[in-house]
């Protein structure tokens, strides 16, 4: 029986896929090129991202055939097996990413004793039982989890609102910028291009036809909550700080200080952070496996164990350090994501055409 999940719990993935991994150090590289303007930089990838959308999903009235596509068990056209390998390349590559870095922020922030090993070997098993769950489990929880941390972002300017300093993003954007937002707003389309993981379970979503409105929601919750984090962060810590801070989000959040006794809330505001980034990693193991099954035309979870870790393993041998890792999600993803993105949306329009012509032809022949 197909796994179903509702348009909120879709609007609420998207945003977790667009947020929840890269607010621990994105707002880094985007300060590091486009100075005190970074925080322009989500508002006007917002524009971009609702094209995107608007290409995808095509005309409202051919909504019904999305939901006919990437079926297990179902007979898949030479197209279909294309896109899910390119598929599975995307979401290898995101889930090494994210998988390290999560590892990373929780051996430098919470357990600095504990050897990175162990804590790869910890984080496997975790989103491995969180997978084995199913889609509509994960949804449900990441429901909740995500509804906690956009209260909680949104919350964050009236935690701050005494360290503010406005003076750190003056001057206001001008002509002379427009080349260095440019820069990062091609660093950055990579990383909001991750809401097109939705795509693998679009047979899941109920209803279909209501899918590309709960994109475009979350796509623009994304985008609020990601200018929300920079824009404090540049008001709050300077620039200078921002560009060399591994964890720019984290150090922000320790200059919250609201009372002489009620100083310390970045450990309360991490608790609340980090099942979300568990959840974006457990969704992109439940992607994968999602890939695999389609393939074997048979749905199966034996082989997830195996899958995840490989993953953990292969994300501590391909970067030596945090560096490594963090050049790799700057640069090398930006150039290497965007590319996969743009193939993978191609491929998309071409399975959903080819479904539609396949559908008009068997009405014809019914008739």
């Amino acid at each position: 029986m197909s796994q179903k999940i509702s348009n909120l719990q879709l609007i609420l993935l998207v945003t977790n896929f667009i947020f929840s991994a890269a607010v621990i150090s994105l707002p880094q590289i985007i300060v590091q090129v486009a100075g005190q303007n970074g925080w322009i930089v989500p508002l006007l990838m917002f524009p971009i991202s609702f094209l995107v959308i608007i290409v995808i999903f095509g005309k409202k009235k051919n909504a019904d055939k999305l939901s006919k596509l990437f079926i297990i068990g179902n007979k898949s056209s030479l197209l279909e097996k294309i896109f899910i390998f390119c598929f599975i390349l995307f979401t290898f590559l995101i889930l090494v990413r994210d998988l390290r870095g999560l590892i990373d922020f929780v051996a430098t922030v919470l357990l600095p004793t504990t050897p990175i090993d162990v804590l790869m070997v910890l984080s496997v098993l975790v989103i491995s039982y969180m997978m084995m769950s199913g889609l509509e489990v994960l949804s449900r929880v990441n429901t909740i989890a995500f509804g906690l941390l956009v209260l909680v972002v949104l919350g964050l300017p009236f935690f701050l609102l005494n360290e503010l300093e406005i003076g750190n993003i003056q001057p206001l954007p001008s002509l002379s910028t427009i080349n260095d937002l440019m820069k990062a707003i091609i660093l950055t389309f990579a990383w909001v291009g991750e809401m097109l993981l939705f795509l693998i379970i679009i047979a899941n979503i109920n209803p279909v036809k209501e899918a590309k409105k709960a994109v475009i929601i979350g796509a623009g919750l994304g985008s609020i909550l990601f200018f929300i984090i920079i824009i404090l962060e540049v008001a709050v810590l300077g620039t200078k700080i921002v560009r060399e801070a591994t964890y720019p989000t984290y150090i922000m959040i320790q200059q919250i200080n609201l009372t002489d006794f009620l100083d310390r809330l970045d450990p309360i505001i991490v608790v609340v952070w980090l099942p979300t980034i568990f959840i974006k990693v457990t969704y992109l193991l439940y992607a994968l496996n999602h890939c695999i099954s389609f393939l074997r035309k048979k749905e199966t979870n034996k082989f997830m164990f195996p899958v995840a870790f490989i993953m953990g393993y292969i994300s501590l041998l391909l970067f030596k350090n945090n560096m490594d890792h963090i050049h790799y999600s700057f640069y090398s993803w930006s150039t290497i994501g965007m590319l996969l993105e743009v193939v993978i949306i191609g491929l998309f329009f071409l399975v959903r055409r080819k479904v539609k012509d396949n559908n008009g032809h068997d009405a014809g022949k019914s008739n």
